[in-house]
């Protein structure tokens, strides 16, 4: 029986593996607010389904031990760059909620995310929470999981061609911050503007207390500009979620060379 067989259970090993690495940095999954139990569990059930649909060959490297060794860290590795490649788009969100903040004053106001340990202002987080609640109604983590499964038809065990994803990870990090620029613009031009129409306000009225003026002034700007953008960053956000997906596709086949 394949159950009995330590073949199988080596092969379901190695799957854990790479779905693992997903679990730790893909958006959604890797959340510290869902607990690692759950995410084991879940690694666990579809390795198991996976193994049992899709039945592959284990490389002869992992009947050695160093041999197995190599192959757990090319999986973990494997799993790892495609959940990363997936978060491209979420960093760039976070980048412009970290801009817009910035540009409204907010930074002076930093709260702690739990998400990812760090200080944040409350237009990013805002922003990022948002992108993240639009992205799970249309069936996000279900395009992760299915490019997931769609990796072990491509990708072997073992088989990962991760030498060549630099250059695609690269072009990915440009991106990231030419999205983060285009959400920001409209608020860099319109703070730009504010800030030299401050400047000048302040050589015609010397005694006026600048400072005390401009916080509130920008704060009032800023949300007013902000329900315009997000009523216009929701229709877009099915696009970045497109994106992400071709991404995601084409990095399994770069890896699968």
């Amino acid at each position: 029986m394949a159950y009995l067989d330590p073949e199988y259970y080596l092969n379901v090993f190695l799957v854990f593996v790479r779905i693992g690495g997903l679990m730790l940095t893909a958006p959604f999954f890797g959340q510290t607010t869902i607990p690692v139990r759950l995410r084991i569990f879940i690694a666990v059930l579809l390795a198991y389904l996976i193994v049992g649909l899709r039945p592959g060959p284990l490389p002869e490297a992992a009947f050695t031990t160093f041999g197995l060794m190599l192959l757990v860290g090319i999986e973990a590795l494997t799993g790892a760059v495609i959940g990363l490649s997936s978060q491209f788009i979420f960093w760039g969100v976070q980048y412009a909620g970290d801009i817009l903040g910035f540009q409204m004053g907010l930074s002076l106001a930093q709260v702690f995310n739990p998400i990812d340990g760090q200080q944040t202002n409350p237009m990013g987080r805002f922003l990022l929470m948002s992108f993240l609640l639009v992205f799970i109604l249309l069936d996000g983590p279900h395009l992760l999981l299915i490019a997931l499964i769609s990796s072990f038809d491509v990708v072997p065990l073992g088989g990962a061609n991760l030498a060549s994803v630099g250059p695609l990870m690269l072009d990915w990090t440009g991106g990231l911050f030419l999205t983060a620029l285009r959400l920001a613009a409209p608020f860099m031009v319109t703070f730009f503007l504010v800030e030299a129409t401050m400047g000048i306000f302040a050589r015609v009225v010397p005694q006026a207390d600048l400072f005390a003026l401009s916080m509130p002034l920008k704060l009032l700007i800023g949300l007013g500009l902000g329900y315009l953008f997000l009523q216009n960053f929701f229709p877009i956000i099915p696009t970045f979620v497109d994106q992400m997906n071709d991404a995601l596709h084409t990095l399994i086949a770069v890896l699968g060379q």
